[in-house]
């Protein structure tokens, strides 16, 4: 049975550390699930609202609107890494997830 040294003197199996990698990924993708409906809903509601919006004549809700949208098509094309930063902001202060999350990046562990 292989271990390796993390953090604060913990030893960790091979096992123990293939199953924070899976726990970690499953988050990761629940998380940018998350982030892509949310994302869906927002780009839905602006699409029904936009000819409300230029009917009133409210320029500033629409250049918000567009602004948002550019951020978002942002966020949906780097979805992977904005997911993996968020499992890192919430998994990376516990002491079994630090060790490995150092060592992992968005795309591979």
């Amino acid at each position: 049975m292989a271990t390796e040294s993390c953090q604060g003197g913990l030893q960790m199996s091979d096992n123990e550390r293939e199953a924070i990698i899976a726990s970690i990924r499953k988050r990761q993708e629940n998380i940018a699930v998350a982030i892509g409906v949310t994302i869906a809903m927002t780009l839905s509601t602006f699409f029904f609202t936009y000819a409300l919006l230029v009917d009133r004549g409210l320029s500033g809700a629409l250049w918000m609107m567009a602004i948002a949208t550019v951020v978002m098509l942002g966020i949906l094309i780097k979805l992977k890494s904005v997911a993996f930063f968020v499992v890192r902001l919430w998994l990376g202060w516990q002491p079994r997830y630090k060790a490995v999350l150092a060592t992992m990046t968005a795309t591979a562990p």
